[in-house]
């Protein structure tokens, strides 16, 4: 049997992957370099091929059959050249920090993990892995701390198992109903509507209010992935720069389409992506998000989740990431997912966040010089290194950065030790996480955030397996000197 390449390119690290897939789920294959693929000989079910990301198709015989990943990318609207990230229901929200799916799928089948096993994801964002342990049949938990997040991924989730005809009658209801809806003017949550009011024009606020209404009401079932379709524009129709993570006045004009034709034309173009992926998917398992700080999991919540989890994946924050609670509060507000004024608190509250709050830096650095977190030498050292560097010429976001890292290692510490007791022995945990950079006292330090997090987790009670290097996209826009510089598969295990 031959395994065939995608035409799109690859970084040099899809095809270290693609190898190594082939290693876990053909254990028994030798394998040779042919000029479309790879070819594989000896005994194995070829029926496994189906299974695998990186690869195309599988011909034999004069047989060639497309795996499901070829097949989900291709009904996604891209052509055969290029790699597609938004197939099935991922391209519902373009929510801020998620992962390539294709990564998350890869690692599931590396670390050989059987049908109906249990996964959790202990930061999962907007639900890329939760989707793709869906689509392998694996039932998964996610945690998160962001309302937000915990509301896309598991709207996504829904989106896949609800069938396209039921949706496409819901969207139609909604947009011949929402005419009739009063326009909202004296809401009960006037701080709400005040909040709103300063981001959007009053007729856009209007139309936004009018159409989660008619949903809320109308859509049953199909409420929740219409609202993340919705709350997806509300960036684009704000006075909010849609393109800084910052919450900053924007210069440019509001769209000149209507907001009410943008979600329509945005919901239909995601359906019937959605339809096409439905033919090819039939989930088997159940998969879920919930509102849990993952520092707080215990393994009395077992009973929550159910039994220990046979694997964990996941993207976790990097030290001093950019606000993305704060970026997100205008779908947070409108969505009802949290008041205005607990935006901040709970932006603090992130592991890996860059603001301070409920707690002053003299006490940071009174945890940081004693290290009161019981940090491995390595790493409290490390951060001391920070300290020491700083000096007058460093603004107040830098001279922040060693006490920010310091307690960014002591949450990812919290997290390794309350996962541990809800994982099975053994169990691997895998993390895809950045590196980045500072400048202390004019000397430039690099974070190897994959190598720290490792040496935290094996003082934690995991063992560590290895650490992969990942090639990380290029960066364009704002952020470009903020963006992570590479990132690192790091895989540990339950001790």
């Amino acid at each position: 049997m031959e395994l065939l390449w995608h035409p799109y390119r690859y970084y040099p690290y899809e095809l270290a992957l693609a190898r190594r897939e082939v290693r876990a789920l053909l254990p028994s294959v030798t394998v040779s370099d042919t000029k479309n693929g790879l070819r594989l000989r000896g005994g194995f079910d070829a029926s496994i091929a189906e299974r695998l990301v990186y690869f195309s198709a599988a011909t034999d015989g004069g047989t060639t059959a497309p795996t499901m990943q070829a097949r989900l990318e291709r009904v996604n609207g891209n052509g055969v050249n290029r790699q597609s990230t938004r197939y099935s229901s991922h391209g519902l929200h373009e929510y801020k920090g998620k992962f390539n799916p294709q990564i998350a799928r890869a690692i599931l089948n590396i670390l050989n993990v059987p049908m109906g096993a249990r996964v959790i994801d202990p930061f999962c964002g907007s639900g890329t892995s939760l989707l793709e342990c869906s689509h392998l049949g694996l039932e998964a938990v996610g945690t998160d701390i962001n309302p937000l997040a915990v509301f896309i991924a598991n709207a996504k989730l829904a989106a896949v198992r609800i069938p396209v005809s039921r949706l496409r009658n819901a969207l139609a209801t909604v947009l011949r109903l929402r005419r009739s809806v009063p326009t909202p003017r004296n809401l009960a949550d006037k701080a709400r509507r005040e909040y709103m009011l300063s981001w959007f024009d009053p007729a856009v606020f209007n139309t936004i209010e009018k159409l989660r209404l008619t949903i809320v009401k109308d859509a049953a079932d199909c409420a929740d992935p219409l609202l993340a379709i919705a709350s997806n524009l509300l960036r684009e129709y704000s006075w909010q720069d849609p393109n800084d993570l910052r919450i900053r006045r924007r210069k440019t004009p509001l769209p000149a389409q209507p907001f009410i034709e943008a979600f329509a034309e945005a919901a239909t173009q995601f359906l019937a992506k959605l339809e096409d992926a439905q033919t090819i998917l039939k989930p088997t398992k159940e998969s879920k998000a919930v509102l849990l700080d993952s520092r707080e999991i215990t393994p009395k919540m077992n009973g929550v989740f159910g039994a220990r989890f046979d694997c964990a994946l996941t993207s976790p924050p990097y030290a001093t990431a950019l606000p993305y609670i704060d970026t997100q509060r205008l779908s947070l507000v409108w969505l009802g997912l949290l008041p205005p004024s607990e935006i901040l608190p709970l932006e603090a509250k992130l592991v890996g966040s860059r603001e301070v709050r409920g707690e002053s830096k003299a006490s940071l650095l009174g945890d940081l010089m004693v290290n009161e977190a019981g940090l491995p030498p390595a790493q409290a050292n490390y951060c001391r290194a920070l300290q020491s560097a700083l000096s007058d010429s460093d603004g107040f976001r830098r001279r922040a950065v060693p006490l920010l890292l310091y307690r960014y290692f002591a949450g990812m510490a919290q997290v390794f030790r309350a996962l541990r007791p809800c994982m099975k022995d053994g169990a691997p945990f895998a993390l895809i996480v950045g590196s980045n950079h500072t400048i202390l006292g004019g000397k430039r330090f690099d974070i190897n955030t994959p190598q720290h997090l490792a040496e935290i987790a094996t003082a934690c009670g995991w063992t560590h397996a290895e650490t992969f290097p990942l090639q990380t996209y290029q960066r364009y826009g704002y952020h470009m000197s903020n963006a992570v510089n590479a990132e690192g598969l790091v895989i540990v295990r339950a001790a």
